[in-house]
């Protein structure tokens, strides 16, 4: 309830991967695009080499603020 979408940060081997799911209120494939990912509107990913999983985290935070001041 009150849930529009949901990112799940998690490694991979050395890679740090971003998965974003949406109920279509919340377009998660303009902020994985921006993140250097890609995907749908409703279903995207991102992936990061040679950064923890702190820093992705940080990074996906500062996009889904910019996100909504839009």
């Amino acid at each position: 309830k009150g849930t529009d979408a949901s990112f799940v940060i998690f490694m991979t081997g050395d890679t740090v991967s971003v998965s974003a799911r949406s109920l279509g209120k919340v377009n998660v494939q303009v902020i994985m695009e921006a993140l250097g990912g890609g995907g749908h509107q409703t279903m995207a990913a991102a992936q990061f080499k040679e950064e923890t999983t702190n820093q992705v985290y940080d990074k996906l935070i500062g996009e889904i603020d910019k996100f909504f001041e839009n």
